[in-house]
């Protein structure tokens, strides 16, 4: 069972108040185990006459699961529990479920709830439970999009970029950027070299004026404003982000650049 103290869900952007109902717990004085996230399992190898195996690895492969029990004051009728039932259960995809708590106001878990079962007192439902599995091992933020201007046309600039996830693993952000007016012919390039990644250098050339790029780093897309297929204009490294503080070089010929990420969070349930 969950140990959310926030009183209400927002799932697939519908409210629970819409049904009046609210985070419950019929037993608030035994102590509550969940589910903490992030589980791991370890890829290792034991060989005869060895008494420390080879360690080749981690990996997750168990994604955050959690029950949780929302109530109603009032009894829910069987209309009212039809349309809860819609609202909760048999989707076909994962999507936004977000607890209405202050300390995780802005982590979305982005899940199925896969079971309902309805809690009856006297004959007459008062709530139900339901059973959220999450498509991560984790909850999920997502930070303020970064982005730069240059009103000159031109970008030469070095900051820092924080990594905030749990995960030790890399980030692959979306960079989308706007070529500067003032380009001639296809002579525009732009660059982003990662310096905290052993100078990982992500980068295109050959680009026209006003042109508008997104870069899909994670999915490893990229779409043009133009009706030009940019690959071949791609050096091929798609950007990364190391866990932690990443320190960023911007250059060449753009107007603008965005940077959005996703970040793990370790929440727990």
């Amino acid at each position: 069972m969950s140990s959310f103290y926030g009183k209400t869900i927002i799932f697939n952007d519908i409210p629970s108040e819409t049904y009046d109902l609210r985070i419950v717990d019929f037993n608030p004085s035994n102590p509550n185990i969940s589910s903490g996230g992030g589980d791991v399992s370890i890829l290792e190898e034991w060989l005869y006459r060895r008494e420390v195996p080879y360690f080749y690895g981690r990996y997750y492969q168990a994604p955050l699961e959690f029950d949780i029990t929302l109530g109603s004051y009032s009894y829910i009728d069987g209309e009212t529990r039809s349309a809860i039932q819609s609202w909760l259960l048999g989707k076909n995809s994962y999507l936004p479920l977000r607890i209405v708590q202050d300390d995780i106001s802005n982590i979305v878990f982005n899940a199925i709830l896969t079971k309902g079962d309805p809690i009856y007192i006297g004959n007459l439902s008062y709530a139900i439970t339901v059973h959220v599995r999450c498509d991560r091992p984790w909850g999920t933020y997502t930070p303020p999009v970064v982005t730069k201007t240059y009103a000159s046309g031109s970008a030469l600039e070095t900051f820092s970029y924080i990594n905030s996830s749990v995960y030790n693993g890399y980030n692959k952000p979306t960079v989308t950027f706007t070529m500067s007016g003032s380009i001639v012919g296809s002579s525009g390039s732009f660059v982003i070299i990662n310096n905290t990644d052993s100078g990982r250098r992500f980068g295109f050339t050959g680009l026209v004026a006003n042109e508008t790029i997104a870069v899909d780093n994670d999915k490893g897309i990229i779409t043009s404003s133009g009706s030009s297929l940019r690959m071949a204009n791609f050096n091929k490294n798609f950007l990364r982000l190391l866990q932690g503080a990443n320190s960023l070089t911007i250059s060449g010929s753009v107007s603008s650049v965005s940077i959005s990420s996703v970040f793990a969070k370790g929440v727990g349930a």
